[in-house]
């Protein structure tokens, strides 16, 4: 196992708005790392401390626990500060931030579908209904080309 996990840890820290991006970025890095089975729960039984694999073990699980730890917004430790092990720690983030992106889809669906050029400029205004569809597309919702023309067409000004 990579002991510099640390040194390439992923920039963006979870917010209330990223973690579809967040998740993915940090499951491919725990995957790169080796350490993706503490995740899924593969290392869950703590061996017993007088055990010779219980300090490989406790490392490890730590180094998942720091990861994690060090790409979330300090205000947000409390969702993963008292779990034991990797799999809970993920499974509180997962928990709590699945509802938030029902939320958001709902958010940014609405925003899109009542989007209005009013002022803007048509470059502004097709640049934010591009942002509104990528910020789906970050949750996994897709707005195909001839949706996302009927949206614009249907916004347009006079």
């Amino acid at each position: 196992m990579n002991t510099q996990m640390g040194s390439a840890l992923p920039m963006e820290k979870l917010d209330r708005t990223n973690f579809a991006s967040w998740e993915y970025k940090m499951h491919q890095y725990l995957v790169g790392q080796g350490y993706w089975s503490y995740i899924e729960g593969a290392h869950e039984t703590q061996p017993n401390p007088t055990h010779a694999d219980y300090p490989t073990w406790e490392q490890a699980s730590s180094r998942v626990l720091y990861c994690l730890a060090s790409c979330v917004h300090d205000h947000m430790l409390g969702y993963i500060r008292e779990a034991k092990m990797p799999k809970e720690a993920w499974g509180n983030l997962k928990r709590i931030f699945a509802a938030n992106m029902v939320a958001r889809r709902l958010q940014l669906r609405h925003e899109l579908n009542n989007m209005q050029q009013r002022d803007m400029s048509i470059t502004n205004y097709t640049l934010k209904i591009k942002e509104l569809c990528d910020a789906l597309g970050l949750i996994n919702v897709i707005i195909n080309d001839d949706e996302m023309v009927q949206i614009c067409l249907n916004g347009l000004a006079s």
